[in-house]
């Protein structure tokens, strides 16, 4: 079995390579958004609805959204003490609430779990990320209210949420033992494959560390909540609800993901403090290597 730390080098060195190719000029941030949209809407959906559609799913694993959705509750109580200490305003308090809350069980998450965990590890990611997209989709609502947004362009983004779908239909195919036949079984099988590496891809170009010198205090809060903090909840929560296993493991893992891509989203969508989320964002995903690194040791008895 790979150690710890090669489990976390294979996606850091697949982001670097992404954020290389952007130095380089071999691609634009902008193409970060057309790679995102063909993972969202189409290789990602793929993945999960392949993978749900034979797993063997256990009660248990129906806890993992619960457990995300109150853990990144509970995360607001810190960040919100520690915004009022430092008396920041509305947008600076949301922003750090945000990232503070919402964690990157997806994009990072996924392929983390699959390299840990094996295919198994994926699909209990795969419900405990339900409780990111409940997240994001709360934030957009009370934003939209607060910042005078859109509220029903947050209703259409979380209908048209392809791998939303891809869990629903996923989830009735198992249940009703749909076969698929082989042409079309082989094409999900084929974009599926190409799921991590773009992922991993996207996030390399989206990397950008111009501003974090100047957002380091903040970033580094957000990092010791969404990288400590977090975990620990859901370890005491588990241990509460007498959780074991393979959902034991995978919901610690999930619980110290660093901050959503989601959150910048919200940010740039609600004229938030764009540069401070990007810094906390950046922060979050090179802090992680380390913190990841040692839960997985922990996790598998590596140390």
């Amino acid at each position: 079995m790979a150690s710890p730390i090669e489990v976390i080098m294979i996606p850091a060195l697949m982001m670097l390579l992404g954020f290389i190719l952007k130095y380089v000029g071999f691609f634009e941030k902008s193409d970060r958004d057309l790679i995102s949209n063909i993972v969202l809407y189409i290789a990602l959906p793929a993945m999960i609805f392949t993978n749900l559609r034979s797993a063997n799913i256990s009660h248990d694993m129906l806890f993992l959204p619960i457990i995300g959705i109150i853990t990144s509750i509970l995360l607001l109580i810190p960040a919100y003490l520690y915004c009022r200490i430092r008396n920041y305003d509305k947008k600076t308090t949301w922003t750090i609430l945000i990232a503070s809350s919402i964690m990157n069980t997806g994009f990072i998450g996924f392929p983390v779990c699959m390299g840990v965990f094996g295919q198994q590890g994926f699909l209990n990611a795969v419900f405990y990320d339900l409780s990111t997209s409940a997240m994001v989709v709360a934030y957009g609502v009370i934003l939209a209210r607060k910042f005078s947004g859109n509220a029903r362009e947050v209703i259409i983004n979380t209908v048209t949420f392809m791998p939303l779908w891809a869990v629903i239909f996923g989830l009735i195919f198992n249940a009703f033992d749909i076969s698929l036949g082989y042409v079309l079984d082989s094409i999900l099988n084929y974009l599926s494959d190409a799921t991590i590496p773009m992922i991993m891809l996207a996030l390399g170009i989206s990397l950008d560390f111009s501003n974090v010198a100047d957002n380091i205090t903040d970033s580094a809060v957000v990092a010791i909540i969404k990288l400590i903090i977090s975990p620990l909840i859901v370890f005491a929560l588990l241990m509460l609800l007498n959780i074991k296993g393979l959902v034991f493991n995978v919901a610690i893992l999930e619980a110290g993901m660093s901050t959503a891509g989601n959150a910048l989203v919200l940010a740039i969508t609600y004229d938030l403090d764009k540069d401070l989320m990007g810094s906390i964002i950046f922060t979050n995903v090179v802090a992680s290597v380390i913190t990841l690194t040692a839960i997985i040791s922990l996790l598998t008895g590596a140390i």
